[in-house]
């Protein structure tokens, strides 16, 4: 039961125009269950305490890609913890995998867990997968080796794309050439464009990413350009900056969260307030369904240095 991929798969698998990493993880999940049967087959992310399904394959649960379930209900919670097995062919008789509160609202029979580990070394999640009816022909040293081989070989595919993410949007930016011809930041046009790649990434990856509305009033030519380039001396390599019209600003921080985010915007305002320049902020996080970002907050609203 050698596995059906190679080094060279791996390397050709980042994102791109032509490759997708989520396609990647659902051939492998299918070729998983073609090989070992269960009902059902995941590669899931930890995000907290929250346990958000990536990648599914099969049928047997109602249990969709973008589910987001209670990490520490999860029998795959107790598998990275070492409190039982990587192949359990009958879960009533795995105490700790019996007991675990998703089986009060799952019929388990049978589990396969093996956890998966980022680029920087930590948890990110499972390659996991259920069966409603025990499966004691897993119960094999053989299988375990294969299923261990298999879960080594999306982790290095894992690894190598997340890797390389803050490297894609750096080179999407800069490709990027609709622009607003005064400022030099992307325009609405490239700032649609840039968000649909970012939300490809986290739905692929379960990342969080969020976004930054500046907006001022009545700025002239100077005040403009002065804005323009503090949003570009402050963010980070990979974040991304545009100009929208109508005084209005945008910074997209992509796998952040609300308190860094938060912490983004006070040091904007300040730098700009030290410029003499008045201006409204907002963070939100970046909706995952496309279209326009909400309209820009009133005068009146929102934090204001």
């Amino acid at each position: 039961m050698a596995a059906p991929f190679t080094c060279y798969a791996i390397i050709n698998m980042h994102w791109g125009k032509t490759h997708s990493f989520t396609e990647f993880v659902d051939t492998q999940l299918l070729d998983l269950q073609s090989r070992f049967g269960m009902a059902m087959w995941f590669l899931t992310r930890r995000r907290g305490e929250d346990w958000l399904l990536l990648n599914v394959c099969g049928e047997g649960y109602d249990l969709n890609r973008g589910d987001m379930l209670a990490w520490r209900d999860s029998i795959c919670h107790r598998r990275v913890n070492d409190l039982g097995p990587l192949v359990c062919p009958d879960v009533s008789r795995e105490e700790a995998y019996r007991n675990a509160p998703i089986t009060d609202q799952l019929s388990i029979g049978a589990y396969v867990g093996l956890p998966l580990r980022d680029h920087t070394g930590a948890l990110f999640g499972t390659l996991c997968a259920l069966s409603p009816e025990p499966r004691p022909d897993l119960d094999q040293e053989e299988v375990q080796i294969a299923l261990q081989r298999q879960a080594r070989l999306l982790e290095t595919a894992l690894v190598w794309n997340l890797a390389g993410l803050d490297q894609q949007r750096v080179t999407e930016f800069f490709e990027e050439e609709s622009r607003d011809p005064e400022t030099g930041l992307l325009d609405d046009a490239g700032w649609l464009r840039i968000l649909d790649g970012e939300r490809q990434r986290c739905q692929a990856y379960g990342l969080g990413a969020m976004v930054l509305k500046v907006h001022g009033r009545q700025l002239d030519d100077e005040q403009r350009q002065l804005v323009a380039d503090s949003l570009a001396a402050l963010i980070r390599h990979q974040d991304m900056a545009a100009y929208l019209g109508g005084d209005r600003f945008a910074i997209l921080l992509p796998e952040n969260t609300p308190s860094c985010a938060g912490q983004v915007r006070d040091r904007l305002l300040d730098a700009l307030n030290a410029k003499g320049i008045l201006m409204w902020c907002d963070a939100e996080p970046l909706a995952l369904s496309e279209g326009l970002m909400q309209p820009p907050l009133a005068a009146e609203d929102g934090p204001v240095h």
